[in-house]
């Protein structure tokens, strides 16, 4: 639990620090497990025309994985104010020197979005009981 409050709060001052112009892509590095994450992601569209946001989880390092990620999508306007957000999850585990693509179905289409993994769950990697 601390580590989603410590990994919370340092999203928000990282979202904070960066300029929420029409965001269509966007490549954010913090620190996780042991390592550091990277969410790479671009806005664009599924087979049937509808806004997705489709990306990477990529880790550098890591002690153990990051079970049941929440991504934290954002829509923004023109002037980079939010005027809708929603979760979603990226599927499956994500381990140490890992990358998981996924794409998110945006339910509120804007100008731009800003797209945060929220929060996670420290999980161990490997198998074994």
């Amino acid at each position: 639990m601390r580590m989603r409050a410590a990994v919370g709060a340092g999203l928000l001052c990282c979202g904070l620090g960066f300029d929420a112009g029409s965001a269509e892509a966007d490549r954010t590095t913090f620190v996780g497990n042991g390592g550091t994450v990277t969410l790479d992601w671009h806005a664009s569209s599924d087979k049937a025309g509808r806004p997705v946001i489709e990306g990477h989880v990529i880790t550098y390092g890591a002690k153990s994985g990051y079970c049941r990620p929440v991504l934290l999508v954002e829509t923004l306007d023109a002037k980079g104010v939010v005027t809708a957000s929603h979760i979603g999850f990226i599927p499956g585990y994500v381990g140490g020197f890992d990358d998981v693509y996924f794409q998110e179905r945006v339910r509120a289409p804007g100008a731009g979005y800003r797209v945060t993994i929220a929060s996670w769950e420290k999980c161990a990697g490997g198998g074994g009981p």
